[in-house]
Formats: C-alpha cells, structure tokens, sequence
C-alpha cells in the first residue's frame, strides 16, 4: 500500500494541511525551500495510508520558527505512539505526569499534539 505525504502546520489549530507529496524527501525539500503561504508556521510531515501513520518533524535548519528540537534529519514518530503520549499527558496519575516532563519528546509538547487531535483522532 502506498502512501502520501502532507505538510501539517502546527502554527494552526487544529493543524492545517499546507501540500501534499508523493515522497517523504519532496516533503522535506518544499518545507526547505519554504512555503509561501506558512512563512513563520511550525511545519511537520504527516504519513498517510488513509489515517495518519507517522509524523515526521524535519531538520531543524529547515523549520521556519525556532523550536526546542534540534536534529539533522527528519525524526518520524509512529501514529499509536502519538495517541499514547496524548493520553500521558492527559493523565491524573502524577508518576505519569512527571514520565511526560522528563521523557525525550521535545518536538512534541502537549499543545503542539492538541492541534494534531483531528488527524490523531483524540479530541474529547
């Protein structure tokens, strides 16, 4: 089965799609020339097989606002494991919330999935 690739903006909520692509590279490549219509935009690239699949943040020297993740090549995330870290930080169990505060997942903060709850099929 194949897949599309669409840029996400997460400047938006809930996330706006901004191009979509036949290869995960063109992706990379529009969001490294820039996108005329997201100039300032938090940009990540979703995986499509019909729902979301994966979520990709690209290089950071790509990224049109500065973030605090820093890394040299796109780091793509598994769909399921998105919804796992929306449910962490919606937990009441206060061992759960400090996992969310110490974990490695700085592309990712609560607000920035929050936009994403449409395509992670999250929204309460």
């Amino acid at each position: 089965m194949s897949s599309t690739y669409r840029i996400l903006c997460l400047s938006h909520d809930p996330a706006t799609e901004a191009g979509e692509y036949r290869t995960p590279e063109a992706a990379e490549e529009a969001i490294a020339e820039g996108l005329s219509e997201h100039p300032n935009c938090h940009l990540m690239i979703g995986r499509y097989s019909s729902p979301l699949v994966e979520l990709g943040c690209p290089p950071s020297r790509h990224q049109p606002t500065k973030l605090r993740c820093v890394h040299g090549s796109t780091v793509w995330v598994d769909s399921d494991w998105l919804r796992l870290l929306v449910a962490a930080y919606q937990s009441p169990d206060p061992a759960v919330q400090q996992a969310t505060k110490t974990g490695r997942h700085l592309c990712l903060s609560q607000a920035l999935l929050g936009r994403l709850r449409l395509e992670l099929g999250t929204e309460q």
